[in-house]
């Protein structure tokens, strides 16, 4: 899979509500956590910049999640 549908794949999680789990989205499309970190640095600054919302950690749940 490449950069920009993993990135579409990952906003719509976001959008949608569900959030973000790193290692399940890793397994999912073969990307190590460096990777992940920096595709969810890219959606944190879209997001904040377009729509003035932000992603936050949810340490219990381990998942990320739009504020």
């Amino acid at each position: 899979m490449n950069k920009s549908y993993i990135l579409l794949q990952m906003y719509d999680a976001l959008r949608l509500g569900s959030g973000i789990k790193i290692y399940d989205c890793c397994n999912a499309y073969g990307i190590s956590v460096a990777t992940f970190r920096r595709y969810i640095s890219f959606l944190r600054a879209y997001f904040s910049e377009m729509h003035g919302r932000e992603i936050v950690y949810a340490a219990k749940m381990e998942i990320y999640m739009l504020k």
